[in-house]
Order: C-alpha cells, then sequence, then structure tokens
C-alpha cells in the first residue's frame, strides 16, 4: 500500500505522573482519525525518545485499536541502540502497522558505515517496510547524502522522513533514487506544497494535530494542481507554525488543543506546560484559524 497523505506527528497525552493518559490518547485519536490520511506516533511531537519502550508499545498498541484499519500508521521506532529499534520494530509488526520509521542512530557520531549496517539490521528483522528518518539536528548525523540514501534504498530502506528543513536536498534524494516505489515524506508541513511539487508523496505534521482539514487541504490542492488556494493556506499553516514556538513545540500542543474541546493532560518532564498568560496568548490566532478550517470546502 502507498503511503501518502498528510500525517498528524500524534502527540502522546500525559498524567501528571509520567504515565500515558489512554482514554485522553484516545480522544485525541477520535477527534483526528476520520479527518486525516495516517498516523506518524511516537517521533519527536508523540516524545518518543522520553518514553520507556513500554510507553511507546502500549500507545502504538491504542493507536492500532482505534485506527482499525481506518488509516494507515507510520510509527516511529527510532532508538540510540539497534537492539531496541528491532524490539519496538518486531512490536509494529505484529500490530499490524504499515511502516516503521528509524531515526538515524542519535547521540554518538556514528559513521555512515555504522548507520548502514544499523539499518541493515533492522531491515532484516521485519517484512514491514522500514523507512529512514533524516533529522541531522537532533541525531549528530549531519553529512547524510542522497548518496547514502541510495545505498540505503538498495539494502531494503522503503522510504525517507526528511526533516532537514532543506527543500533542496529533499529534491535531491527524489531525484538520486531510482525506485518508483520508494516514499518520499517531508518532515514538516511548512514546506509541504513544495515537496509535492518536487515529488514527494505528503508529510508528516505537527500541526496537524490541531488543524488537520487546513493542512490537508494545502495537499489537496496541490493535487488538483490548484497551487493559488494551496500556497494561500502554505502561508497560513507557515504563520500558525510560528505561533508555536521554536523548536519541537510539545507544549504548545497541550494547551492549544484545549481550545478544540480536546484534554490531552501534560507534556512528559522535562517538557513544562504552558502558563496562564501563554495560554491566552495562543487563543486569538488559534480561534480564528478554528474558523478558517471550518469554512474550507471540497477541492472540485
Amino acid at each position: 500500500m502507498k503511503i501518502e497523505g498528510v500525517f498528524p506527528a500524534l502527540i502522546t497525552p500525559f498524567d501528571e505522573n509520567g504515565a500515558v493518559a489512554e482514554e485522553k490518547l484516545r480522544g485525541l485519536l477520535r477527534f483526528l482519525v476520520p479527518q486525516v490520511h495516517g498516523l506518524y506516533p511516537c517521533g519527536s511531537y508523540g516524545s518518543g525518545p522520553l518514553m520507556t519502550d513500554e510507553q511507546r508499545m502500549r500507545v502504538a498498541e491504542i493507536v492500532m485499536e482505534e485506527t482499525r484499519g481506518k488509516v494507515s500508521v507510520v510509527l516511529h521506532v527510532g532508538a540510540a541502540d539497534t537492539a531496541t529499534t528491532i524490539r519496538l520494530a518486531q512490536h509494529a509488526e505484529q500490530l499490524g502497522v504499515a511502516a516503521v520509521a528509524c531515526l538515524t542512530p542519535y547521540y554518538y557520531l556514528h559513521s555512515f558505515d555504522n548507520v548502514l549496517e544499523h539499518f541493515k539490521r533492522v531491515v532484516a528483522s521485519v517484512k514491514t517496510p522500514v523507512y529512514v528518518y533524516h533529522n541531522p539536528k537532533y541525531t549528530n548525523l549531519t553529512t547524510f547524502t542522497p548518496e547514502q540514501l541510495v545505498r540505503l534504498a538498495e539494502i531494503g530502506v522503503a522510504g525517507l522522513k526528511d526533516s532537514s528543513a532543506n527543500i533542496g536536498f529533499f529534491y535531491d534524494c527524489v531525484s538520486a533514487v531510482n525506485n518508483p516505489d520508494f516514499t518520499f515524506l517531508i518532515g514538516s508541513q511548512t514546506i509541504l506544497l513544495p515537496a509535492l511539487v518536487g515529488g514527494g508523496h505528503g508529510c508528516v505534521s505537527g500541526l496537524s494535530n490541531l488543524f488537520p482539514r487546513l493542512v490537508n487541504k494545502i495537499y489537496e490542492y496541490a493535487r488538483a494542481a490548484d497551487y493559488e488556494n494551496a500556497l494561500a493556506l502554505q502561508r497560513k499553516a507557515n504563520a500558525l507554525r510560528k505561533l508555536t514556538g521554536s523548536g519541537i513545540p510539545v507544549p504548545f500542543y497541550h494547551a492549544a488543543l484545549k481550545y478544540r474541546g480536546i484534554d490531552i493532560g501534560v507534556p512528559l518532564c522535562p517538557h513544562l506546560p504552558y502558563s496562564r498568560s501563554d495560554e491566552e496568548r495562543i487563543a486569538g490566532p488559534i480561534k480564528e484559524a478554528i474558523e478558517l478550517e471550518e469554512s474550507l470546502t471540497a477541492v472540485s
């Protein structure tokens, strides 16, 4: 099955004790699943690197219970070590996910030979498609090249999720891999339109946790070659991304989703919840964007 469209980088709800807030997660999923093409749990926005293996597996189980095949799930299983990555990938395969994605091994300054061996072992451990998740800002792999992506494709890696924010690099990767079945996802909705124009298949979007229809509409307009409307919504989405704050703004979504009537608890420490003044600061733009989203009509 081809992975295409917009996949929310699913936020994970937690309680005050740091446990996964399971019912609140189910509530968020019931809001998202009817509106999205797929889901991307346990990544950066989902606090994957902060969770225990057991928490990550439990989130995956809940996601699969709630989706029940209605949308594709690309589950992030990356870890700093190969054994944990394989354990999470094999568990994901048992659940029936559409694909797994793995950050390149992080913290240490790995050579590409290390990275290649890591992915050889992960690919060999499962039949599920394995995507490489390129996020150099957080993994120390700053010298990754399109030619190295070709080598990963040759050993069985089936897709790329690129969060480099470098559209030129993304274009070069699309050009380099001579495989029509290879999946190219951009790692942010901020460059969704140019990614689609350049041969990408979709994106993983933090903003889609809050405004799934708005981001979807960029995709739909682009696929319909209505670039004027796609660009107008792309600019709106980018303005909203500035509102969320720099980096990986997990606490923003815990605060912002309240304005959609969705309680996702608190972020996992060391993230801290928003203050009352911060919540008031974002209220107006969020309410305006909700009104905009509700006004959007189907693309003809």
